[in-house]
């Protein structure tokens, strides 16, 4: 028996397992309990000013902590209630690799770098008169304002009891009428049949004349000028009409006072697309970029990149 025994503590698996318990057993005694820092979630002004920033996806912390102060308490508890609610699931989503390889998850990710990229500097930094002019003076024919005009018209129906040629020389005998009698712009509706649209067009472009009457009309009637005098007849898809124009204004180009809000908006977009390049470049310089890839572009490479 004793023989027995002496042999079994001369095996060298034996050795191995016995060290293996007793290093698991120290292990087990002297290490510490795992943390629960994970589970600790912090509440301060500075993690609800942060969070109020990401709910309005406007990253002004002035602006934000100004928001905050100014909410009452069961406002301030209500939005606690609402960072815990999504810091638990986050986490736990975390810890069950639910973030891993999932492509709206990656797509969030870089949107809310793009979001802080471009959020904590004011999109107004730098804008004044002279850059604003010189913007506008650079890109004059983004703003051009649309030709417009002012007429009235009298109607004849091609299709209403009567032939293309029918309406034809009607208008052609109410027009000579129209003339002699001086019949003036705001007496147009006393003639005529009643018109699908509009009788009076004010102030209108030519593509929103073309959209009631067909490009062909719309494009004869904006060669005529202001005049008391009747005009016709123009042919529409419709029919015939006779046209009193009151005003006649041509495409022109703006002053910067008429389209400045619009240029600013412009302008405020050209800074954001800026800053986004910088701000992106500027991550990717932080990277070595290795590339198996066989393209020829000497921008690729094992080498820092940057987006244009």
């Amino acid at each position: 028996m004793l023989n027995n025994l002496k042999k079994y503590y001369q095996e060298p698996l034996l050795h191995f397992l016995v060290i293996g318990v007793m290093l698991y057993s120290l292990v087990d005694t002297f290490s510490e309990a795992p943390s629960r820092d994970n589970y600790a979630i912090d509440i301060n002004s500075s993690v609800m000013v942060r969070f109020l920033q990401f709910q309005n996806k406007a990253f002004n912390s002035q602006l934000a902590q100004q928001k905050w102060q100014g909410l009452n308490e069961t406002q301030k508890q209500s939005l606690v209630t609402d960072y815990i609610r999504e810091e638990v699931m986050y986490r736990e989503a975390l810890n069950m690799g639910l973030d891993s390889d999932d492509q709206i998850i990656r797509r969030r990710l870089i949107q809310k770098i793009e979001f802080i990229n471009t959020g904590f500097t004011s999109l107004t930094d730098g804008i004044d008169e002279k850059v604003l002019s010189r913007y506008f003076n650079e890109n004059t024919s983004n703003y051009l304002i649309d030709g417009s005009m002012t007429f009235s018209h009298v109607f004849f129906d091609k299709n209403l009891d009567q032939n293309k040629e029918a309406a034809q020389e009607q208008a052609q005998n109410m027009l000579v009428q129209l003339n002699q009698q001086s019949v003036p712009f705001e007496q147009a509706s006393q003639f005529g049949k009643r018109f699908f649209f509009h009788r009076n067009y004010v102030d209108r472009t030519q593509n929103f004349v073309a959209s009631h009457f067909g490009s062909g009309f719309s494009q004869k009637v904006f060669t005529l000028k202001p005049s008391s005098t009747w005009y016709g007849p123009i042919q529409s898809k419709y029919g015939s009409h006779l046209v009193m124009v009151k005003k006649n204004q041509p495409e022109r180009n703006p002053n910067l006072d008429e389209v400045a809000p619009q240029v600013l908006q412009d302008l405020q977009r050209v800074k954001q697309s800026e800053l986004k390049t910088a701000s992106l470049n500027n991550m990717i310089n932080k990277y070595r970029i290795n590339n198996a890839l066989e393209l020829n572009d000497s921008n690729m490479g094992e080498h820092h990149a940057s987006i244009d």
